[in-house]
Order: C-alpha cells, then sequence, then structure tokens
C-alpha cells in the first residue's frame, strides 16, 4: 500500500510589488497573492488571503495527483 506525503509552505513576507485582485500562478507552479498592507495587519483578512491562495494551490495539486493515479492504473 503506497503513502504519500503533504508538503506546504506558506510564507508571508514585506514587498513592493503591486497587489493582485486574486491569487496567481508562478512559473514553477506555485500560487502567490499580494495584498494591501490594511489587510496584511489583519489576521480576518490575512486568514482570507491565505486561503484563497492556498485553494488553487490544493486543486492543481489533487488534480495532478488523480492524473497519475489514473495513469498508473491503466
Amino acid at each position: 500500500m503506497s503513502k504519500y506525503k503533504i508538503h506546504v509552505t506558506v510564507n508571508l513576507v514585506d514587498c513592493e510589488e503591486e497587489t493582485n485582485d486574486s491569487p496567481i500562478e508562478l512559473e514553477d507552479g506555485s500560487y502567490q497573492y499580494t495584498i494591501n498592507e490594511s489587510a496584511g495587519e489583519s489576521i480576518d483578512n490575512c486568514e482570507v488571503a491565505v486561503l484563497n491562495t492556498a485553494y488553487p494551490a490544493i486543486r492543481d495539486a489533487i488534480a495532478r495527483h488523480m492524473e497519475r493515479m489514473s495513469k498508473k492504473k491503466s
């Protein structure tokens, strides 16, 4: 029986980039969401931003995993 490792990293760092309307996918397959200062200083807004950024990353990771499983069973 196979085992699967799940690895998640979340970093919140100061930056000078423009804010985004929604998370964007980067070339390495990770997602980034740049929020404004007031959102970054609010625990509730930070939580929403992190969850909004994580959601597409989670969906993509599960889709890739399911695709590999499907190919493995073929």
